[in-house]
């Protein structure tokens, strides 16, 4: 059975956390606004105020404030060698997808003419060797490949179909070494699979249109104008980025979850918008393009969709257009910056905190260039496509909110906004028990940083 939901509207889901314009989520942005200040501008001012307001523990916080860190995010690199071909030749692999515990799938090179299939679907396991996953029944000559995996080890993509692989039918690859095919919409000879949570909650396009396959049944989201688009990502908490349209003219990055669909607009001065990436706060990076302008025949700039407001991320000297491509859920952003008429070379950037680094300049001293990122997990894990290359932190917390590789002052004014607030940040109730209050604020403070 398959339903299609036609309910859009151009809105704001409600439960979305609330953030201010480059810093992390803030659930209460009335409240905390003054004691951020104050930790910030004047931390023993603070005490008095948060001995009125919040009581003894938050007093304590307000005066480790005297310790505040800074950090540089450090990278480690892991690597894999391609597959021996039996006549000497070695068939690379490409990282498609990745989990939150570092396992990865994508695909490998057939290795001609000793295989029959141009592609391979393949999928490691966390601290394991890359393994070919099953080729499903009925794919034509190009074979198969992986794009997402989830915690539990469920593996999604899409076999090619046709006497010329001039079709996609998606793929569900089950732990216990099954294959599923997800059949087309009525009408449609696609069904691609994108993307995959940890709810196992599956999201693809068929039919011109994307869908959300969920415990069996597949809904389609319905467009916002006359073309036709596909869900490219979804997050842990259920929203679905889909992109609208043509890239050339009209094209529109929207949120959608449970019904409801939110459009999301370029920044001033640029013609479209593009999804690429989205965290559980329904927080979007993109692009936003113009075709026409700039040396390479568009503008493009980096954006990032907070609040449903279009935010133009910073860009580093000299680069003029560029993407963001992943977020995760303490902010951090990867991206893509191009080169200019000043002949930079393109290379791949990532946000913390609202700045923009080169990712070779926070690698490891040592490690080899990075290529192409394609994927950002819960604990600040990076997949480099070509390789592919894993991008470990070399330090990570939980209680480093705003992913900025320190547990400082900024991490503490995060969680003081959340103080006893019913409509707290998740994030910062470390031990689950409902409320951010001193348990939490204990556990904060038990991983500060001093550099």
């Amino acid at each position: 059975m398959r339903m299609i939901h036609q309910d859009w509207t151009h809105k704001s889901e409600r439960s979305a956390p609330t953030r201010g314009l480059l810093g992390a989520p803030r659930h209460a942005p009335r409240r905390p606004a003054r004691g951020r200040a104050l930790l910030r501008q004047a931390p023993w001012l603070a005490l008095r105020w948060m001995l009125l307001r919040h009581s003894l523990p938050a007093l304590i916080a307000a005066a480790a404030l005297a310790g505040a860190a800074s950090a540089q995010c450090q990278y480690a690199v892991t690597t894999w060698s391609g597959w021996q071909c039996a006549w000497g030749s070695t068939a690379g692999y490409t990282g498609t997808g990745l989990n939150d515990l570092a396992g990865w799938c994508g695909y490998r090179w057939g290795c001609y003419p000793e295989e029959p299939y141009d592609w391979y679907p393949a999928c490691c396991p966390p601290g394991g060797m890359p393994q070919v996953l099953p080729m499903p029944p009925g794919a034509s000559t190009g074979g198969a490949q992986a794009t997402a995996v989830n915690n539990a080890g469920v593996v999604v993509g899409f076999k090619y179909v046709g006497a010329s692989d001039q079709y996609q039918h998606g793929v569900i690859w089950w732990p216990d070494g099954s294959v599923e095919t997800i059949p087309p919409l009525g009408g449609s000879n696609n069904s691609r699979a994108n993307d995959i949570n940890n709810s196992g909650v599956i999201v693809g396009s068929s039919g011109g249109l994307p869908y959300v396959l969920k415990d069996g049944l597949m809904e389609s989201v319905p467009s916002p104008g006359p073309s036709g688009g596909s869900a490219l990502r979804i997050s842990s908490s259920g929203f679905v980025l889909c992109n609208f349209g043509s890239l050339s003219t009209d094209n529109r990055a929207c949120r959608w979850r449970d019904g409801g669909l939110t459009v999301l607009d370029p920044i001033d001065g640029q013609l479209v918008s593009i999804g690429y990436g989205i965290n559980s706060a329904g927080e979007v990076v993109g692009s936003s393009m113009t075709y026409g302008g700039g040396s390479q025949g568009y503008s493009q700039t980096p954006t990032l969709w907070r609040i449903d407001r279009a935010i133009e991320l910073p860009k580093p000297p000299g680069y003029i257009n560029g993407y963001a491509i992943s977020i995760n859920d303490v902010g951090v952003i990867t991206g893509r910056m191009f080169a200019t008429d000043s002949g930079l070379p393109q290379i791949y950037v990532l946000w913390i905190d609202g700045a923009v680094f080169p990712i070779n300049s926070l690698t490891v001293p040592g490690s080899p260039q990075i290529g192409p990122l394609t994927r950002l997990n819960a604990i600040g894990q990076i997949l480099a496509s070509g390789g592919p290359r894993l991008l470990t932190p070399t330090w990570w917390s939980p209680a480093d909110l705003n992913g900025d590789c320190a547990v400082d002052g900024n991490d503490l004014g995060m969680l003081l906004a959340s103080w006893g607030a019913p409509d707290f940040d998740p994030r910062c109730d470390f031990n689950g028990d409902g409320i951010v209050d001193g348990h939490d604020l204990g556990t904060l403070l038990g991983a500060w940083t001093v550099h």
